[in-house]
């Protein structure tokens, strides 16, 4: 039952994005639409969606992918199992001559299969159908519509800054490097220093950086624009002052992005 709502929630998406990307929206992606413009001049304008920003549930929608699947990026088709390559040459190497390409007539023989055969959405038949490249039986409307017209509805998926870097790897980078402080001797006392530095950094600019009131260390209540926030208060910090903690937190930062890439 829970694929079959995820299915449905799936061809949901792409209904909508179907009516949006209706007949006329289409029509004036490929001839354009002659308007007037500000400086009384008419033009022919051309309507282009070049960038899509979203966090990554709502990019496998897109993609028309299986969430965290074999093969969970919407760009390429690295599988999970070469994830331990991330950062290195090689691995940029393989993302670049692995591009996806949609396959059409792959997911219309799946959904023959549910439609017409009866089978169940995450079948065997279905499966074997799609084969590769964790594809779901699901019409990728933008591909159908726009791809014709010279659109890749992959690579217009962009990073999305807050979701994957400020609350994704930035988040997870300063949290482990907190876990690491308290490994060394007198861990406790690193950290309460490191949440006393950063207390006493003053607010800067017209609302880019405020007074940090809480620990830090203990990430209460903080969004996105926390997290950015104590970036760019940690990145400028490094570089300014060399002491013993700020080299330790420099030395446990470089090792732990080498390993992230």
């Amino acid at each position: 039952m829970a694929s079959l709502h995820t299915f449905c929630r799936r061809e949901l998406f792409q209904a909508c994005w179907e009516i949006l990307l209706d007949e006329d929206f289409v029509s004036a992606y490929r001839h354009g639409i002659i308007l007037k413009c500000a400086d009384g001049i008419t033009r022919r304008v051309f309507p282009r969606i070049f960038t899509y920003s979203a966090d990554y549930p709502e990019k496998v929608l897109i993609a028309t992918i299986k969430d965290m699947g074999l093969c969970p990026c919407p760009r390429c088709l690295t599988p999970k199992k070469l994830f331990s390559d991330l950062g290195l040459l090689q691995d940029m190497k393989s993302r670049l001559n692995n591009l996806r390409t949609y396959t059409m007539t792959k997911v219309i023989e799946a959904r023959d299969f549910i439609y017409r055969c009866g089978n169940t959405v995450d079948g065997v038949k279905v499966d074997h159908s799609l084969g590769g490249g964790s594809w779901v039986p699901t019409l990728n409307q933008f591909a159908t519509k726009l791809g014709p017209l010279g659109l890749n509805p992959f690579r217009m998926l962009v990073i999305d800054f807050m979701h994957e870097c400020e609350l994704g790897t930035w988040k997870s980078l300063f949290m482990h490097l907190i876990r690491l402080l308290y490994a060394l001797p007198r861990g406790s006392k690193l950290v309460a220093s490191l949440d006393s530095r950063f207390r006493q950094v003053p607010t800067f600019g017209n609302g880019v950086i405020r007074t940090f009131a809480n620990n830090t260390s203990e990430m209460k209540r903080l969004a996105a624009r926390g997290f950015e926030d104590i970036l760019q208060v940690f990145s400028a910090y490094l570089f300014s002052a060399f002491d013993p903690l700020t080299v330790v937190i420099t030395s446990l930062s470089i090792r732990a992005m080498a390993r992230t890439g």
